[in-house]
């Protein structure tokens, strides 16, 4: 779910627990479901099989506070429920909640924009009923989404900060064993030299205004990843430091991810003013669904470039496999890059999309994204990236740490999986959205006696072991070398 206004005006180390962090992963790739469970007529399935059986350890799942209690003091937890009944762990589950209300909120809202509530004693007691509902089975809790953009935030820094504070306090004092994780920053912000998103200095304002306050309130810190994984590091880098300013040091995750998106493209920056529509649209708490100009690509899709129809339900093949396999791609380095950096856990976003209505601006930018399709109640994985993530998970198996190698010519990392030994990763330098045919040779040492070779596309690659050294060729498709079978 990343920040629409954000994207409308911008286009114009080591990973692993130490001992003091709150986290204790085995496995650090999660899957996010995704916007709405079981609200408004959206389902509430039981998903969280498939999650496991692709090599997922956890995932988050948004509710809205009117969703939970759509009158004072009246409660409908059976969303809630339905998701609970799945859990083996508590470390499984992040839950999301939007402070959103017909009734408690400054802005009266059913799900966007939330705001502040007219009562502080109100919202206290919803979350303090929410955590001991969930009876120890979830570990996290986090309040609000994306602050910085007012469609996902109706309120100044200062009031989310205050929101964070009485949402720490009673999430910590009903369920101490419970951690908080502040409501997650879209990431869109570029440190480095070049290109500067046009909101990204008030965004991190807006997150300096809130740390400076509420850094005692919270656990956690959510930074979503999208846009160019080459600025993850350097992202990630700046937030830390951003977060040690005010004396502490928390660890950070990413909730939200994926790539490469439609406005990743230039040839789509045309399109903008359809995300305008969108976006007056929700702040107007008119319908969404009902913005026109996506049906006008779908007459005629042949005369569109190939960066846009790969985003059409129904587009053509040529189109279809070229998003396919830079999402597989994209799904490896976009991670590889984040848990060099520190990040604790990812989860993709997201598990299931509604594709019900094609002409929805949402399932524009996010039906091509999803890793399940949903047919007849049951789970299809249709996806190539659903494969792709089960080979990655499975591949980097019980990884406690990512290390650059340096290269000048390919990105390549080592990641320590313990008894597993050492696992490889490397791919040619090119750009999240584009392929290159071209390989280049790769030679290093190997301490191991075996060694396996699979790109993210699932291919086994060629790969000579030599007297402790080990050759292939790299393209733009990250490859796998393991000392086990792949």
């Amino acid at each position: 779910m990343i920040t629409f206004l954000s994207i409308l005006t911008a286009l114009g180390a080591t990973f692993g627990p130490n001992p003091s962090d709150p986290i204790q992963l085995r496995d650090p790739f999660g899957i996010a479901w995704g916007f709405v469970y079981g609200y408004q007529g959206a389902p509430k399935p039981e998903f969280m099989s498939e999650l496991r059986e692709q090599g997922g350890s956890c995932t988050k799942l948004y509710l809205i506070w009117n969703q939970l209690e759509p009158k004072k003091g009246e409660f409908d937890w059976s969303s809630l429920d339905a998701f609970l009944a799945q859990l083996h762990s508590p470390e499984e589950a992040l839950i999301s909640i939007f402070s959103s209300s017909t009734w408690a909120t400054r802005t009266k809202s059913e799900m966007l924009p939330p705001s502040p509530a007219n009562d502080p004693a109100d919202y206290d007691r919803f979350v303090r009923a929410l955590v001991k509902h969930c009876g120890g089975k979830v570990r996290y809790f986090q309040n609000d989404s994306e602050p910085n953009n007012p469609i996902y935030w109706s309120g100044t820094a200062e009031e989310f900060a205050n929101e964070t504070i009485m949402f720490g306090r009673a999430v910590r004092e009903t369920d101490p064993k419970a951690k908080v994780v502040l409501g997650g920053y879209d990431g869109l912000f570029n440190p480095g030299p070049g290109f500067k998103f046009p909101t990204q200095d008030a965004s991190l304002r807006f997150f300096r205004q809130v740390l400076a306050k509420a850094s005692d309130s919270f656990d956690i810190f959510d930074l979503r990843l999208y846009a160019d994984p080459t600025t993850i590091p350097a992202r990630v880098d700046y937030i830390r430091k951003m977060i040690q300013e005010t004396g502490k040091d928390k660890p950070i995750i990413c909730t939200e991810y994926n790539g490469p998106g439609f406005f990743d493209f230039a040839e789509n920056h045309s399109y903008i003013p359809l995300v305008v529509q969108w976006s007056t649209a929700v702040a107007s708490q008119t319908d969404p669904g009902k913005v026109q100009g996506v049906a006008d690509l779908y007459k005629d899709p042949q005369s569109l470039n190939i960066a846009t129809r790969m985003f059409l339900l129904d587009s053509d093949k040529e189109a279809d496999d070229k998003l396919r396999r830079l999402q597989c791609r994209d799904l490896v380095a976009r991670n590889i890059f984040a848990l060099s950096a520190g990040v604790q856990r990812t989860m993709l976003w997201d598990f299931w999309h509604d594709t019900s209505n094609r002409e929805d601006v949402m399932t524009l930018m996010y039906g091509k994204l999803r890793l399940f399709d949903r047919e007849d109640g049951r789970f299809i994985p249709r996806q190539p990236l659903a494969s792709a993530f089960q080979l990655m998970s499975k591949s980097l198996q019980g990884v406690r740490s990512v290390r650059k190698v340096e290269s000048p010519t390919l990105n390549v990392f080592e990641s320590d999986c313990g008894r597993r030994g050492t696992v490889l990763v490397a791919w040619k330098r090119v750009a999240a959205t584009a392929e290159s045919n071209a390989d280049t040779p790769l030679s290093l040492d190997w301490k191991s006696a075996r060694v396996y070779a699979r790109d993210a596309l699932g291919k086994s690659v060629p790969i000579n072991l030599d007297h402790g050294t080990i050759q292939l060729m790299v393209g733009s498709t990250p490859v796998f070398v393991s000392p086990t079978k792949i």
